[in-house]
């Protein structure tokens, strides 16, 4: 075996350092066996299918020189370097990520020239998040394919709606707009005299989800997000004051139609679009989905009376269109984000091999420093048990939670876990005899105020509670757990503004340790570890800086 920095063997005397000893077992008895059956000599290295009849299909070839190649792998990297600071971390692995597609690359890009000169293989696309490729193949592209020793395995791509390695064109009155939406976020950032300063808390209103998960009380304690960049992986973002307020701007990059630093991408101010492969992250139309949950994450004070609407109200928001793009990864890793808001999620979609693809991303996302979270789904009553919480959100490593409403209660619609993962190939260390517990955590569903179109959830029953005059306002009457999801990424902003060196895995773990219990003693398939306690946390992060 290839050994490395980050590719030590997994020592028997490393289960004592894990913190869930069941899970350390459950390595050894389940994950070893099953990846030395994925790559027996007898098993196939591909998904089968894609050896049948001459058409070509989308596909995703898994090189084996992967930072973390199998289940085992991630939690031994955890237990390794438990006490490591983040940045250090990150550095090593952005630097080990590149280092090996690269080296992976150069042993089959002369086949992969062959098989694209056949017009076996087409419009590919390299990736390092997880070292591998993207591309259109034929059954004999893939069978060349798999007989290189370079390559783990070739999975068929399944996420429904696009493919990794084409982008979807946009049309020329999006771009318009877009473009108009750009120009008034520069507009209004131009106006904008220098930092935002000190929270200034006196005379806000606060809603009663803020203070159900304690975000206030960790505001007056001095954590408010500051130094944190959220990425928002969503459908965009209505261009309005409380949340224009809170961009991200790339500090390399200038409106001027170049790429000034250099990562491929022109004009990349805020984030990116990865769907269209255009610039314009920023807009969105009448059911904008990313500006309620990027409210909740970061929205600044304002309104009549002035209200608070972020969790983490000091963070900054990096805007990423192209829900489950996987170069949308990269970016967040490359570009210094701490967290990342997944508004996305796969339900009942067979994905077969392909989940293993996503499970490594963000691992090695992890691995990168970026605190992974989304909300645990809405599929409390349409799904069967087990079914319920879905790709990415049943990976082990991305904070999955789940919704409570008002009165204190689960929602009735709020998915349920738990999630099993023994049909994948690297991957079957949570099988149905010991299924992964899912949720993570929970927040707050629904029936608070989100920034929107107030126009939003016309012939609904949705409450305005303040309009700007031109349409924009405080509204309330959406409900989901993809509101629950940002109030976890806002508490994960919160610890990190408080203690930037916690690496993602102890983010997570700190989170759950300090939740407020809701069901059954300890941790259950409704509430996971319980209510995120947004002070309780900040101040085990902080704790951790003391010793």
């Amino acid at each position: 075996m290839r050994r490395g920095p980050w590719t030590a063997p997994f020592p028997a005397t490393m289960l004592l350092r894990m913190p869930d000893p069941r899970a350390a077992l459950r390595l050894l008895l389940l994950v070893i066996p099953a990846v030395a059956s994925a790559q027996d000599g007898a098993a196939p290295r591909c998904d089968r299918d894609l050896l049948d009849g001459e058409a070509a299909r989308p596909i995703f070839v898994r090189m084996a020189d992967q930072l973390f190649p199998d289940a085992a792998a991630f939690p031994a990297h955890c237990a390794a370097h438990a006490d490591e600071p983040r940045s250090a971390l990150r550095a090593v692995a952005l630097h080990e990520l590149h280092t090996r597609a690269d080296r992976s690359w150069g042993t089959v890009q002369a086949k992969v020239a062959e098989l694209v000169a056949s017009k076996d293989v087409a419009d590919l696309r390299r990736f390092w998040i997880v070292n591998g490729f993207a591309c259109d193949a034929t059954p004999a592209a893939v069978r060349a394919l798999v007989d290189l020793d370079a390559v783990a395995f070739v999975h068929r791509q399944t996420q429904p709606g696009f493919v990794q390695h084409r982008s979807q064109p946009r049309r020329a009155r999006w771009i318009e707009e877009s473009e108009a939406d750009e120009k008034t976020a520069l507009g209004m950032l131009a106006v904008r005299k220098g930092d935002e300063g000190d929270l200034e808390l006196d005379g806000l209103t606060i809603p009663w989800n803020l203070e159900r998960v304690h975000a206030n009380r960790a505001w007056r304690d001095g954590a408010t997000g500051e130094g944190i960049v959220i990425a928002l992986h969503d459908s965009g973002l209505i261009v309005a004051p409380p949340l224009v307020e809170a961009l991200w701007r790339n500090p390399a990059e200038e409106p001027n139609g170049k790429d000034d630093d250099g990562n491929g991408l022109v004009d990349d101010l805020f984030g990116w679009d990865f769907a269209g492969d255009t610039r314009f992250c920023l807009g969105d139309g009448e059911r904008s989905h990313g500006t309620m949950c990027a409210g909740i994450a970061v929205g600044r004070p304002f309104g009549e009376p002035r209200t608070i609407t972020g969790v983490a109200p000091r963070a900054k928001l990096m805007v990423l269109r192209g829900m489950g793009h996987l170069r949308a990864y990269e970016y967040a890793a490359a570009m210094g984000a701490h967290v990342l808001s997944l508004s996305y999620m796969w339900i009942d979609v067979e994905l077969g091999s392909y989940r293993g693809v996503f499970r490594t991303a963000h691992e090695h996302l992890a691995a990168c420093g970026v605190v992974a979270v989304g909300g645990a789904g809405n599929f409390g009553r349409s799904s069967p048990p087990g079914k319920q919480i879905a790709l990415p959100k049943d990976i082990p490593c991305v904070i999955a939670a789940a919704g409570i409403v008002e009165s204190g209660e689960a929602s009735p619609a709020s998915s349920r876990g738990p999630c099993t993962w023994d049909d994948v190939p690297f991957f079957a260390d949570y099988p149905i005899t010991a299924p992964l517990q899912k949720p993570d955590v929970t927040a707050c569903f629904g029936g608070f105020p989100v920034w929107h179109w107030t126009k939003f959830g016309e012939g609904r029953r949705v409450e305005v509670r303040w309009d700007d005059g031109h349409g924009f306002g405080l509204i309330v009457g959406p409900r989901g757990n993809s509101f629950a999801g940002p109030h976890a990424a806002g508490v994960a902003a919160l610890m990190l503004s408080a203690n930037q060196e916690l690496p993602a895995w102890r983010v997570k773990a700190l989170m759950e340790a300090t939740c407020a219990d809701l069901g059954e003693d300890g941790r259950d398939a409704i509430y996971g570890a319980g209510l995120l306690q947004a002070d309780a946390a900040v101040n085990a992060a902080r704790d951790l800086t003391r010793r």
